[in-house]
């Protein structure tokens, strides 16, 4: 690291020699140069960018690779970001523009006749582009600068990463999605892409076999391989996940706009695939009766899984919700026993549900640590580490192996269920949003925050039945 210091009105910088070059440099240490200017930050940031450049060099010297891209970035930057805090005085020129002058004139003179490295030229091209700044001109980009698609979507996730609470897979969703674009873009920089090629890559995208990301293989493969091999899919994807990519990418280049690095209109736009509801917006559907007597007949050989899909057949509960239940979220409101719902989906899933006297047998359950889960044998998973996928997993398994393939029947259904029921039984939709945690207009947690409520919650749990249907008693005495 560059150490700077202050002499009398200039700062000096000083940088340590590897220690297989300092025979080059007489012997010395150390190489010092006296900077351009008496303010500390601009000193640093001039120094910083000498550092780099030397560091390439040495690279150079020393056998390395040729300097990175990011590297002979970052030396421009600097340089051009320093270069205008230089000053010299020159009767009847601009200080700024004199002093970047003579660092040209100082970089002739070192080079002589040879070619100029890429760090020599990443700086020559910044005090060249520094110089019209100050002019008051605006520099042309530097395309063979700029940073590649795949360096721009990093820095992007960057900054998506201080929003994201780990509850989501939204990160991984964005980087395969960036992956992709990439892979499909041979990573160049995103100021080239057009209309055409935005469209281009949706239109592959959409005859991609809806299977591709279940292969553990797939994600290592390029863009052209991947179509090689699930490419002109009859099915292809949904146009629910063609909107995700189109969306995401259009955010990209929104934000990748503003920071300069691409300009005009958002190639992405108007991409986006109509959802047509039955189609390629296919809702859950709820359980029939014949069907449920099939996925109990027999119950299922896991107690675990039984017991969370009667939680969810008895209170409308997300299978999320139910497998983070702790036992601590078993308590009493107003005397009435309930779920305190505190990790959920959307604001108004964070919520009490009062429980069903059909699962009684879990109040009698003898208690684990307030803290531990109540149906620890569900693995926390992805981003967040939570058990629901697990569960979810299970329960796909589970509902194939009795013949149920439809992906509009699953651990969902249940919700559907028990809406259903309470819809027919008159109960007022507002009331039934708050008990599955929906959003509605026209009421609020104060309202349904007290005592009263939690009766009428109660009230209304107790009118989910299944007729016909018979279901499992879990054993009350311990869990499993």
């Amino acid at each position: 690291m560059a150490y700077v210091q202050r002499r009398h009105n200039k700062h000096r910088a000083k940088v340590r020699i590897p220690k297989p070059l300092q025979a080059d440099y007489g012997g010395a240490e150390f190489l010092q140069r006296t900077l351009h200017t008496s303010d500390r930050r601009a000193a640093k940031a001039e120094a910083d960018a000498w550092e780099a450049e030397l560091r390439a060099i040495w690279a150079e010297r020393l056998g390395h690779d040729t300097p990175a891209l990011a590297v002979v970035r970052q030396v421009y930057e600097r340089t051009r970001e320093e270069a205008k805090s230089w000053r010299a005085d020159m009767p009847g020129e601009h200080p700024v523009v004199a002093a970047i002058d003579l660092e040209l004139d100082r970089m002739a003179e070192g080079a002589g006749e040879r070619e100029l490295t890429p760090i020599e030229q990443a700086r020559l091209a910044a005090l060249q582009d520094a110089a019209e700044e100050v002019r008051g001109r605006k520099a042309k980009p530097r395309r063979e600068l700029e940073p590649s698609f795949s360096e721009l979507a990093a820095e992007y996730i960057k900054t998506q990463r201080r929003d994201d609470d780990g509850s989501t897979n939204r990160l991984s969703q964005l980087k395969a999605t960036f992956r992709l674009f990439g892979s499909y873009w041979e990573d160049r920089p995103i100021r080239e892409v057009s209309e055409a090629d935005a469209a281009g890559y949706i239109d592959g995208l959409a005859m991609l076999d809806p299977s591709y990301a279940r292969s553990p293989t797939a994600r290592e493969l390029s863009w052209r391989e991947l179509q090689r091999t699930y490419g002109n899919s009859p099915r292809g994807l949904a146009a629910g996940t063609l909107n995700r990519h189109g969306q995401d990418l259009k955010a990209l280049w929104a934000w990748a706009r503003k920071r300069g690095y691409c300009e005009g209109d958002n190639p992405f736009d108007g991409n986006r695939k109509k959802l047509t509801r039955g189609r390629n917006v296919q809702g859950y559907l709820p359980w029939e009766t014949d069907e449920l007597k099939k996925l109990w007949t027999p119950a299922p050989g896991r107690s675990d899984l039984a017991e969370v899909m009667l939680v969810g057949m008895f209170t409308g509960m997300r299978i999320n919700e139910i497998a983070a239940l702790e036992w601590r979220d078993i308590r009493e409101e107003a005397g009435v026993p309930v779920f305190d719902i505190r990790e959920a989906k959307t604001l108004a899933g964070v919520r009490l549900v009062a429980i069903h006297p059909r699962l009684a047998w879990l109040l009698e359950r003898e208690r684990g640590e307030p803290t531990a889960r109540i149906w620890p044998t569900f693995n926390p998973e992805g981003p967040g580490k939570k058990p629901g996928a697990d569960a979810s997993r299970e329960f796909s398994r589970y509902k194939a192996s009795r013949g149920f393939t439809d992906r509009r029947k699953s651990f969902h259904s249940f919700r559907k269920n028990v809406v259903g029921q309470l819809e027919r039984l008159g109960v007022p939709e507002s009331e039934v949003a708050q008990l599955v945690g929906h959003e509605k207009p026209g009421f609020t947690f104060r309202t349904y925050g007290t005592g009263a409520w939690v009766h009428r919650m109660a009230e209304i749990v107790a009118m989910i039945d299944y007729p016909g249907l018979a279901l499992p008693t879990p054993v009350a005495g311990t869990g499993d």
